[in-house]
């Protein structure tokens, strides 16, 4: 490589052309200082704050994985959605997520790390109640909150005063349904297949039997109830009975508060040997297996849910939320991933009325333990309107959220009808689940 000589590269400054080439350099440098001190007043004040750090356990692999995964990616559009609108009180907001393998002892291992390694200021995840309650007892020991994402069990926040969950509970389901067919649909007489080989179909089944009876005014709504276990695949027995009894009985509808791949079999098999009473489900039936394995047989039937983007009342931010998911993902959120976006945004909203209530120098200068402990007691106070409708807790931590109704029309499951919490709770009826 040839070497350059000192005069090849030294600027004269006594030169003409040296002085003329040194105060253009100035100039450069100049405007290069500014530039970049500008660019430093101009930073969102929240990227040089602290992350809030939330920690979320969901189910990436395992029996479980269908749900955890839609899970994953409700959460991930919510971290950037809250992030582009300022993060929470003006702080940028980082998600923690950990596969929790469909499995409780990972979940409550995962829940270990978020909390010493992670130091998140609370948690979200699990759709049953063995995941959720696992990583729920870990945050509650150290006295932090937790948020169930899919479990419906209503058992699943007395574990704790730091338990929490996003979707309403199988007592208030198992009321919208029963007040929905017999007020909407004007049915008082049914038949309804038990799982007694899960806890969801069980009670599900015991809150509907309760409920018909308060709002049919029947001593015996319910004459026929149809046993079988998770994993059953020919129900002729139980369809057989029906079919030979529904008219002596007078049954008019058929309740299927089951699992996704019993519904759709159900039904099938049911109108194989000629009946067509009418169809009506509970949560566990909305997911694409209803119409991929029922095809034709489920064609018209109703079911409560959580979630449709067409559902009256849809804060500013859910409907944000679902024209990003979309964008993103090329389809509609669905009812259960959503519960994913609803319990971080239920974090979200607490941990922005602490700080709005403390001020951010309270938030500053606060420990994690007293952070922590701030969020789980916003919990019980606020109203949520970043959800996807508006609601509160109850002091046990269950939400008063309305249900959702959906039908299968066209093999699409599309938005049906909407109960408040308050049409289907009338003064004076028992709301407190079983024992």
């Amino acid at each position: 490589m040839r070497r350059l000589s000192r005069n090849t590269c030294a600027i004269n400054p006594k030169s003409k052309k040296g002085e003329k080439t040194m105060n253009k350099l100035l100039q450069t440098s100049g405007q290069m200082v500014l530039s970049l001190a500008l660019m430093l007043v101009f930073i969102p004040t929240a990227l040089a704050k602290e992350p809030i750090k939330i920690g979320a356990i969901v189910e990436l692999t395992g029996e479980a994985a269908e749900m955890g995964i839609e899970n994953q990616h409700t959460i991930e559009v919510a971290e950037s959605l809250l992030n582009s609108h300022g993060g929470i009180g003006g702080y940028p907001v980082k998600i923690v997520i950990f596969d929790g393998g469909s499995d409780p002892a990972m979940f409550a291992t995962k829940a270990h790390r978020l909390l010493g390694d992670e130091k998140v200021i609370c948690g979200i995840g699990g759709n049953d109640i063995s995941f959720a309650t696992a990583a729920g007892e870990v945050f509650a020991k150290a006295k932090t909150p937790y948020a169930d994402i899919g479990g419906t069990t209503p058992t699943i926040p007395l574990i704790s005063d730091f338990m929490f969950m996003a979707p309403g509970p199988d007592n208030d389901q198992g009321r919208a349904v029963a007040k929905y067919v017999n007020e909407k649909l004007g049915f008082n007489t049914f038949a309804i297949f038990k799982d007694v080989a899960s806890a969801y179909g069980t009670k599900l089944t015991e809150y509907f039997i309760y409920y018909a009876k308060f709002f049919t005014k029947k001593d015996d709504p319910v004459p026929l109830v149809l046993s079988y276990q998770t994993g059953d695949t020919d129900y002729a027995a139980q369809l057989t009975k029906l079919k030979a009894r529904s008219k002596t009985l007078g049954i008019q509808a058929i309740i299927l508060p089951t699992w996704p791949q019993d519904a759709p079999t159900i039904a099938k098999q049911a109108r194989d040997l000629g009946i067509d009473l009418p169809l009506i489900g509970t949560d566990g039936v909305d997911t694409t297996a209803l119409t991929d394995v029922g095809g034709e047989s489920v064609e018209g039937m109703v079911f409560s849910t959580h979630f449709h983007p067409d559902q009256p009342g849809l804060p500013e931010m859910a409907r944000k939320f679902v024209v990003e998911y979309k964008k993103k993902y090329k389809e509609d959120p669905g009812a259960f991933g959503t519960m994913g976006y609803d319990a971080l945004m239920i974090m979200a909203e607490a941990i922005s009325a602490v700080i709005n209530d403390k001020g951010a120098d309270w938030w500053d200068k606060a420990g994690l333990a007293e952070k922590r402990l701030a969020a789980r007691d916003a919990l019980w106070t606020v109203q949520f309107k970043m959800t996807t409708q508006p609601f509160g807790f109850t002091k046990e931590g269950w939400p008063r959220k309305g249900q959702v109704w959906k039908v299968v029309k066209g093999g699409n499951r599309d938005f049906h009808d909407f109960q408040t919490y308050e049409s289907f709770t009338p003064a004076g009826i028992n709301t407190l689940p079983f024992k």
